[in-house]
């Protein structure tokens, strides 16, 4: 709406000043009132783009599950990328559940990524600071001058103990890193295959020992959870070698 007053005073003003000549008085005074309309709607329309005047700003929070960014529950880790040579600025590659096979990329327009150690559960929270405009009368006036605005995105990537944090180079070479610890573990691929279905037939038998009764699907649940068990108990020991090795990727 101040466009338009704008654009009536501007058209009244000319009017005004060039066909009232008859009447002195008129003239004038018409004059100076649409030229003062003229003025103060181009100050109030400055302010609102300069200023934001009858605009305040607006936190809107987002909370989002978190996966790790490397895909087959291998390793939980969240994946970064520097951006320019400084190192200050990072796109944060992340997943938000395990169907996603693909990680999808911060922005980097008026975005900021913080990392969060030693929470209890992994999570995104994406806070974003909008001006918005005060009251539906300040919309009224100024909603075609300028619209509501983004003014920054804040991510918080809240990760476990037991995540690590990684760059794109050191998740692609995290596979040859994983193969060449296996290989020279002293155990063939047979044998690791057969520690591992050792213990889960001893989780099973413990099981259906305090269970007899156990059902097929209840059975197929300690198995799932056994498996998982072994293979986050394996992972933990291989862990220190494997931050160590990724220490040498640049």
């Amino acid at each position: 709406m101040i466009l338009v007053a704008l654009v009536i005073s501007t058209v009244a003003f000319f009017l005004c000043f060039n066909l009232l000549n008859k009447n002195k008085a008129l003239h004038i005074i018409s004059s100076l009132f649409f030229l003062v309309l003229f003025l103060l709607s181009t100050l109030f329309i400055t302010l609102n783009f300069h200023n934001h005047l009858g605009m305040h700003k607006v936190t809107f929070e987002k909370k989002s599950s978190l996966v790790s960014s490397v895909p087959g529950k291998t390793i939980n880790a969240l994946m970064y990328q520097n951006i320019g040579t400084s190192g200050k600025d990072q796109v944060v590659l992340y997943r938000a559940n395990e169907k996603q096979a693909k990680p999808q990329a911060t922005g980097t327009d008026k975005v900021k990524n913080v990392v969060v150690t030693n929470a209890k559960t992994p999570k995104l929270v994406t806070k974003t600071v909008k001006y918005e405009y005060k009251t539906s009368m300040d919309r009224f006036w100024f909603a075609w001058a300028q619209k509501p605005t983004r003014v920054k995105t804040v991510n918080y990537f809240y990760m476990p103990k037991d995540w690590m944090k990684l760059t794109v180079n050191q998740v692609k070479a995290l596979p040859n890193i994983m193969k060449e610890l296996s290989a020279n573990s002293g155990m063939t691929t047979e044998q690791r295959q057969q520690a591992a279905q050792q213990y889960v037939q001893a989780a099973v038998a413990k099981a259906m020992q305090a269970n007899p009764k156990m059902s097929a699907s209840q059975k197929q649940q300690v198995i799932q959870k056994a498996t998982s068990e072994y293979q986050a108990k394996a992972m933990s020991q291989m862990m220190p070698m494997v931050k160590q090795a990724l220490k040498q990727v640049k």
